[in-house]
């Protein structure tokens, strides 16, 4: 019996201590794993503010893109209707082309009855014959509506630059 308690307490100090290591080592195996799943979440949290970065870069490239693109068309418009305003004043230009010109498409279309399914014909067409509504102007007239254009687009470029 005495040999029984001399060995008790060393067999017992032994089994804590493997029960206490076992404790340790789920603990440390459990802390391994939440460590790694953490980092798992913050390079997809990464990931995924790159993601959103890149897309908004892409956005606002787009949009400014857009912008530009209807500055200059904006300038064009300006210009076109400059030169014909010019043509309009030294009356040359024929009552048709000034009819055309200050009609919508929709007018056009309502009054020359045009079905749904060939409006994008009709479209065409009625912008090439009011593009073809024009006149000469003198060179130095000329050029100057052209130089008002090209100043309108240069502001369009300063204004949206691209990268």
């Amino acid at each position: 019996m005495d040999k029984l308690n001399k060995l008790s307490l060393p067999a017992t100090i032994l089994i804590a201590s493997i029960i206490l290591g076992g404790f340790y080592y789920a603990s440390e195996v459990n802390k391994q794993k939440s460590i790694k799943k953490q980092q798992q979440i913050k390079i997809e949290q990464e990931r995924q503010d790159q993601l959103t970065e890149e897309l908004k870069e892409q956005q606002d490239k787009e949009e400014a893109e857009q912008a530009l693109n209807a500055c200059i068309a904006d300038a064009e418009q300006r210009y076109s209707d400059q030169w014909y305003g010019e043509c309009k004043s030294r009356g040359e230009l024929t009552s048709r082309c000034i009819s055309l010109h200050e009609t919508t498409f929709d007018e056009y279309a309502k009054k020359n009855n045009i079905p749904q399914d060939k409006r994008l014909e009709a479209l065409l067409a009625f912008y090439k014959e009011k593009d073809e509504c024009s006149c000469r102007l003198p060179t130095s007239i000329a050029n100057n509506i052209s130089d008002y254009r090209d100043g309108l687009k240069n502001e369009c470029f300063k204004k949206y630059p691209q990268n």
